[in-house]
C-alpha cells in the first residue's frame, strides 16, 4: 500500500510503521517502543524531565515498565481520532528512530518521499514567488535553528535522533530554495533570456 499516494500525514505514516512493529510476532512489543522513545526524548532533552505531563519519568527506574503502560497509553490517544492529545514537539522523530531497524527504514523512506510531495507539487510555472520565498524563509530559519543547537561541540557529540532531524530540516530548506529557482528559472525563459547555472 503506498501510504503517500493516498496522503497519509506525516503522523499517520508513522503510526502505521509503529503499529506494524509491535504487531510483528518477531518485533518489538508496544511497551518496548514507547519506552525507548520517551527516554531517549528525555535523554535528549533532560529540562523536560520533571515538567512533562504527558510522559513523566518516575524516580525509581524499577517504575519504568509501569510508566511504559501510561507513556504508550498518551502515544495511543494521540494517534486516536477521537482524542486530542498533543505529545511534545518532534516526539514523533524519537517513536520513529525507536522501531526495530526494518520498521524504522521503512517509514523513514515514506517520510522523505511525503516530504518531497509536499514540496514538489506546484509546477514552477503555476508557483507563487511569495509564496516560495515564504517558505524558504520558513525552512532556512528551521534549518539554521537547528544546526546551531548541534553545532557547540561539533557533530560527534549530538544524538542520532538530532543529527537526522538536522539533516532533514536541510533537505527541507534546499528543497524550498530550488522550488524558487525553478520559478525564477521558468520565468527567464519565458522571456527568452539566457542564464548560466
Amino acid at each position: 500500500m503506498d501510504l503517500v499516494a493516498l496522503e497519509y500525514s506525516y503522523s499517520r505514516i508513522i503510526h502505521d510503521y509503529y503499529v506494524k512493529n509491535w504487531k510483528d510476532e518477531m518485533g518489538s512489543s508496544k511497551l518496548t517502543i514507547v519506552k525507548r522513545a520517551v527516554l531517549s526524548y528525555h535523554g535528549n532533552t533532560s529540562v523536560q524531565k520533571n515538567v512533562d505531563p504527558v510522559f513523566k519519568i518516575p524516580d525509581d527506574e524499577k517504575e519504568y515498565d509501569d510508566a511504559a503502560k501510561h507513556w504508550s497509553h498518551q502515544v495511543d490517544k494521540f494517534f486516536s481520532p477521537y482524542e486530542t492529545v498533543k505529545l511534545p514537539y518532534s516526539f514523533g522523530d524519537y517513536l520513529v528512530m525507536s522501531l526495530d531497524e526494518e520498521y524504522r527504514k521503512q517509514c523513514l523512506v515514506e517520510i522523505d518521499r511525503k516530504r518531497r510531495t509536499i514540496v514538489g507539487e506546484v509546477a514552477a510555472e503555476q508557483g507563487d514567488i511569495l509564496q516560495s520565498l515564504q517558505n524558504t524563509i520558513k525552512e532556512t530559519s528551521e534549518a539554521i535553528q537547528h544546526l546551531v543547537a548541534l553545532a557547540p561541540g561539533g557533530l560527534g557529540d549530538d544524538s542520532d535522533q538530532d543529527l537526522l532531524r538536522g539533516r532533514q530540516e536541510l533537505l527541507e530548506a534546499i528543497a524550498a530554495m530550488q522550488n524558487g529557482l525553478a520559478q525564477l528559472n521558468h520565468e527567464l525563459s519565458r522571456r527568452n533570456i539566457e542564464f548560466i547555472d
